[in-house]
């Protein structure tokens, strides 16, 4: 009688579960082995045969378990049941063995796929056999034909996901849908095989039972509980596998990466790597190494075969570097030429270390060889040029030595020159003035004497062309002064304004005859005091506001001041404006030129050197200032502009003041009630006459030496008041005598009389011990001035009178 049955519907959800389960644990062994490719790794096989065939069984057993036949009792024979475990896991092994090779065939892909449908069929039907129960089985073969074809597809389909698994990279969704496919597709061929078999009851039938018998509902679930803990266990040592493989992979892309980057960066800088053991038979070298050589990359090669690419000299001292590092255990470094296997001359730098065992022993040698060819072809080029560079440096120093000599040479004719000219204007003024010294002085004398009308025009014009050429000497000497850097500025406190007021006046009577008005105007308020050169103020003034008179037929002349603070200073400007001839362009553009003059016909009408405006830019540049013309129109007129930069009286660490007036004028009366024994010492008997004549008074008695011998002998052997001494004279000159008389103690006055105008003339006639100094030509006021001061004061006062 065919008997009826059903199913325990959750053991079936339970079977299909761990269908899947197993089919996703078995393909997630799969990725193992995917990652694994290529490598022998019967772990991961036999890891995956587990999975797929204890999942298969388990379904099949649970599966089995679920089916229920009223008023019967089942069981399982052991040991088939046993053998049905070992069928599965043998199939799922032949599948695995098989998508683990790196070619597969299309027939070992169908071998593999048919084996594994008849194995897993096999274990099916194996399981069947080993039910034990009060009935027999009757076969529905096309049932059981439907489950060998389902066994297949799921055997095909199991080995075809493996294969997806190399190329896809969508393995999470491939994964999870390769899992449901597979659980499904056995759960399927499982259940068409159960309905394949018609259960028949048998009394008679008697089982017998070989071992031990299983069958119970607990049973189930325990096989269940096994098994998915065996999956679980699978699926966390393959996931914990799947990340040491990851980084397993990354370190092995980390170190392709580097020995990438290291052998492109071998190539560029031409540095080789190697490595040898201490005998040298064997040497390791890089891809560089080989290229430097020009070996065939897969040559293996020794230190005796490297060294044969370099000459014996070099091959030697390669060889003694190398014995030393071992010996000494020490670090090597050295240069050696190679020629390569093309024939290539190469110049290469080896260095390395010595690598040491726990004993201490030398094992290997290590170390980098680097192609330095160009290198040292950059360095003889550099030398060559170092040397071109040398040799040009020491030309260009050479002719810079050469120049050098010459500019000395030339600054040493140069100031050979200045100081010949400046012998030769001294000379020349000391003899121009001694003559203008008598000329001038006795037309001074007749003065004082009455004069026809005729006889006084005739002394004036002596006295004005004297005084003409003494102004003359003057500015060719203050000219070669400032060429040769030896102009003295000699700044005072004083007022601009008494300057100002005082030229003008010196100018009055001029202007007076030509019935012109000079107007001085300020725009705002001058300060009360400047700290400035009174001479070189007054010299520009004289030379701005005589020129205008000079060259003017009319006025009036006008003098604007003002004055501007700057950074605590005041800038005082001055312009002078005439209305006389003018100057031309080409006049304008030569009159701050040495000796320029508008035009020749100034020279013949006017007079003049053409120094004044020349000296005067001088002086006001000294000064801190300019000079310039500001406009000038022929027939019109012309205005120049003067500056000067001075300190403020506020800032000055002393506030006197010494204003610039005339002091009043000696004359023999101021000597009335005295007697003044006074010794002449002068070679010429023209300058003893005149100087007896500006004397000449009952309160002087005037003694005559001739030479500096006979004064000092004379001083010494009378007591003269004063001594009047020459400094030009023959045998002992002036400087000389005071000198010897100071020397002696002498302690009167001495007043040197000289021709020389230089300032460095003074200087020295003061360091002598003279207490004044006079140029000639002496005016009779400023001698009797001289003589009063000296015997007014103490003797050993040194007084520089002004320039002249």
């Amino acid at each position: 009688m065919k008997m009826t049955h059903s199913y325990n519907q959750e053991l079936v959800a339970l079977s299909v579960l761990i269908a899947t389960i197993g089919a996703y644990v078995a393909l997630n062994i799969v990725l193992r082995i995917k990652e694994s490719l290529g490598k022998n790794n019967p772990v991961w096989l036999l890891a995956g045969a587990v999975a797929m065939g204890l999942g298969i069984w388990s379904m099949h057993f649970v599966g089995m378990l679920a089916m229920i036949m009223p008023g019967m009792t089942i069981g399982y024979d052991l040991g088939l049941s046993v053998l049905s475990v070992v069928v599965a896991i043998g199939a799922s092994l032949v599948a695995f063995y098989l998508i683990s090779r790196v070619q597969i065939s299309l027939a070992a892909l169908i071998l593999g796929g048919i084996s594994m449908a008849v194995a897993i069929s096999g274990m099916h039907y194996i399981g069947m056999a080993s039910m034990e129960m009060d009935a027999r089985i009757e076969w529905r073969w096309d049932l059981v034909a439907l489950s060998v074809f389902i066994a297949g597809f799921a055997s095909f389909a199991a080995l075809g996901v493996s294969l997806l698994f190399r190329t896809t990279q969508r393995v999470t969704s491939l994964h999870i849908l390769s899992s449901l496919l597979m659980g499904v597709a056995v759960s399927g061929m499982h259940y068409v095989g159960m309905a394949a078999a018609d259960f028949v009851g048998d009394h008679n039938h008697i089982p017998v039972h070989h071992g031990m018998m299983l069958g119970t509902e607990s049973v189930a679930y325990i096989v269940t509980g096994t098994t998915l803990t065996i999956l679980l266990v699978a699926l966390i040592a393959s996931g914990f596998a799947r990340v040491l493989v990851r980084r397993s992979k990354e370190a092995r892309d980390a170190i392709n990466s580097r020995d990438l980057l290291l052998r492109e960066a071998q190539e560029i800088a031409h540095i080789g790597s190697w490595e040898r053991t201490v005998d040298g038979s064997q040497v390791i070298m890089s891809d560089e190494m080989y290229n430097i050589y020009g070996l065939d990359k897969k040559m293996k090669v020794t230190t005796k075969e490297l060294l044969a690419f370099s000459d014996s000299s070099n091959q030697e001292k390669i060889r003694r570097e190398l014995q030393a590092a071992i010996a000494n255990k020490r670090s090597f470094n050295f240069d050696h030429v190679i020629r390569s296997s093309d024939g290539t001359a190469k110049y290469v730098q080896t260095r390395g270390q010595v690598s040491l065992n726990e004993q201490g022993e030398v094992v290997k040698l290590f170390g980098t060889t680097q192609d330095i060819t160009d290198l040292k072809t950059i360095e003889r080029e550099l030398l060559k040029t170092q040397a071109e560079l040398e040799s040009r440096v020491q030309q260009r120093t050479a002719d810079l030595e050469q120049a050098l000599i010459r500019e000395k040479k030339a600054k040493e004719e140069a100031e050979k020159a200045t100081k010949a000219k400046m012998t030769f204007l001294a000379n020349m003024s000391h003899e121009i003035r001694t003559p203008m010294n008598a000329i001038l002085g006795f037309a001074e004398l007749l003065t004082s004497e009455t004069l026809n009308e005729e006889q006084g025009e005739f002394l004036g014009r002596i006295q004005a062309n004297g005084t003409l050429l003494l102004r003359i000497i003057d500015d060719i000497l203050d000219l070669s002064k400032f060429e040769a850097g030896k102009m003295p500025i000699e700044k005072s406190w004083i007022s601009y304004m008494d300057v100002v007021e005082e030229v003008v006046s010196s100018l009055s009577l001029l202007a007076q005859k030509k019935e012109i008005l000079i107007e001085i105007e300020t725009t705002n308020e001058l300060p009360t005091s400047i700290y400035s050169d009174p001479v070189r103020l007054r010299q520009i003034l004289v030379n701005l506001i005589g020129n205008a008179v000079k060259f003017s037929n009319k006025g009036p002349i006008k003098i604007r001041m003002t004055s501007e603070r700057i950074d605590g200073k005041f800038q005082i400007s001055t312009e002078v404006q005439d209305f006389g001839i003018g100057i031309s362009e080409e006049g304008q553009r030569q009159i701050f030129q040495v000796f320029g003059q508008a035009d020749t016909s100034i020279i013949r009408k006017f007079g003049g050197t053409g120094l004044g405006l020349v000296l005067s830019l001088h002086f006001a540049r000294a000064l801190g200032g300019n000079l310039s013309l500001l406009e000038s129109k022929e027939g019109v007129g012309s205005t120049f502009l003067f500056t000067i930069v001075t300190t403020d009286e506020e800032h000055a660490t002393e506030t006197a003041t010494s204003k610039v007036a005339s002091k009043a004028p000696v004359t023999l009366e101021d000597f009335s009630g005295q007697t003044v024994k006074v010794l002449l010492a002068d070679d010429l008997p023209d300058n003893q006459i005149l100087i007896r004549r500006y004397l000449k008074s009952d309160n002087f008695r005037v003694s005559c030496a001739n030479d500096g011998f006979e004064a000092v002998r004379m001083a010494s052997e009378n007591d003269f008041d004063i001594i009047l001494m020459d400094v030009q004279m023959p045998g002992m000159d002036g400087l000389e005598a005071t000198r010897v008389l100071r020397a002696k103690g002498y302690n009167k006055p001495i007043i040197a009389l000289t021709a020389h105008a230089l300032q460095e003339e003074i200087e020295k006639s003061l360091d002598a011990g003279c207490n004044a100094h006079l140029t000639k030509p002496i005016h009779k006021s400023d001698l009797l001035r001289a003589i009063k001061d000296s015997l007014g004061g103490t003797h050993d006062v040194v007084k520089k009178p002004d320039n002249p």
